[in-house]
C-alpha cells in the first residue's frame, strides 16, 4: 500500500527544479568518473531525483513503438560509425521521497536486472557548523552527519524552505545544494535552480523492477562487482543466453579498495 501511495503522490507538481552534478568513483580503477547529471523535482511533501537522459530512454523502451525507435537510433549510430551518438543512460537510479509518509522508494539496476525497494526517510543526526558560503547566489550553512556508512558534509540554504536534497539526503532546515562524503569519492553539487510546475512523473515500467530490500540489493551488487561475468550469465540463464569472454575485462576493485556510496552492508 505504501508503494502504491508513493507512486500516486509522485504525480504531484513540483515547486522547484534543481540540477545536480553527481560525482562518483570508478569501481574498476578508483578514478573519478565524469559526473552524472541529475534533477531534483520537489515540493514541500514529495520529490523525485532522477537522470533526465535515463528517464528519456526508459520512456522510449516502455512501449513497442518507442523501443523500435531506440533500436533504430542505436543501429544508425553504430552503422554510421558515430559511437558517441549511441543513446546511453546517464546514471541508473531513481529516488521518490514521500516526506508526509516518511517513506522513500528506490529503483536501480544490477547487471541486467532491475530492482526496487522501500525504506524509511533518513534520520540523519546533522550537526550544524559556523561555516558559510554562497552557492548559486544562496547563502548556505555547513552541516555534517553520518548516513549508511559514510560521513557527509552538506551545505544547505534556509532561503529555500524545501527540507530536501540530492540522492537520499534530507532533514536539514532548507534545501541541500552541495554534499560531499569524507573520502571525496562521492559528491553532489547544484548547478542550477528554478521555480517550476512540472509534474513528477511516476516510474516507467515500474512492474519490471523486482522487489527487494536495501541490504540484499547492495550485497547483490557486490557479488556482481566481485564476479561480473558469472553474475551476468546467471541472470541471463533463464533466457538461454550465455556470454563468454575474459573476466579480467570486467574486473572491479575489491570492497577494501573502493566501495559503493553506501557501505553498511
Amino acid at each position: 500500500m505504501c508503494f502504491v501511495a508513493i507512486a500516486a503522490t509522485a504525480q504531484e507538481k513540483a515547486d522547484i527544479e534543481v540540477s545536480y552534478a553527481a560525482s562518483r568513483v570508478n569501481l574498476r580503477d578508483g578514478s573519478n568518473m565524469t559526473p552524472n547529471q541529475y534533477i531534483l523535482l520537489a515540493n514541500a511533501n514529495e520529490s523525485k531525483f532522477y537522470s533526465p537522459m535515463t528517464e528519456y530512454l526508459d520512456s522510449l523502451q516502455s512501449t513497442p513503438e518507442g523501443d523500435a525507435k531506440y533500436k533504430e537510433m542505436t543501429r544508425g549510430a553504430y552503422l554510421g560509425g558515430k559511437l558517441d551518438d549511441m543513446p546511453r543512460r546517464d546514471g541508473t537510479y531513481y529516488i521518490f521521497k514521500n516526506l508526509n509518509g516518511n517513506k522513500m522508494m528506490y529503483y536501480d539496476v544490477n547487471g541486467v536486472e532491475k530492482y526496487r525497494y522501500e525504506e524509511d526517510m533518513p534520520q540523519i543526526d546533522w550537526v550544524l557548523a559556523d561555516s558559510t558560503k554562497t552557492i548559486l547566489g544562496y547563502d548556505c550553512t555547513m552541516a555534517t552527519g553520518e548516513y549508511h556508512g559514510r560521513k557527509w558534509t552538506a551545505w544547505f540554504t534556509p532561503d529555500v524552505p524545501v527540507l530536501n536534497g540530492p540522492w537520499k539526503l534530507s532533514g536539514l532546515p532548507g534545501l541541500i545544494l552541495e554534499a560531499t562524503d569524507d573520502s571525496g569519492l562521492y559528491s553532489f553539487t547544484a548547478t542550477g535552480i528554478q521555480q517550476t510546475s512540472r509534474t513528477m512523473v511516476p516510474m516507467y515500467s515500474a512492474d519490471d523492477y523486482e522487489k527487494t530490500d536495501r541490504i540484499d540489493f547492495l550485497k547483490a551488487k557486490r557479488q556482481f562487482t566481485d564476479n561480473p561475468m558469472a553474475t551476468i550469465n546467471t541472470q541471463l540463464s533463464a533466457s538461454g543466453i550465455s556470454i563468454s569472454g575474459n573476466s579480467n575485462d570486467l574486473k572491479f576493485k575489491s570492497r577494501e579498495e573502493v566501495d559503493f556510496i553506501e557501505t553498511d552492508y
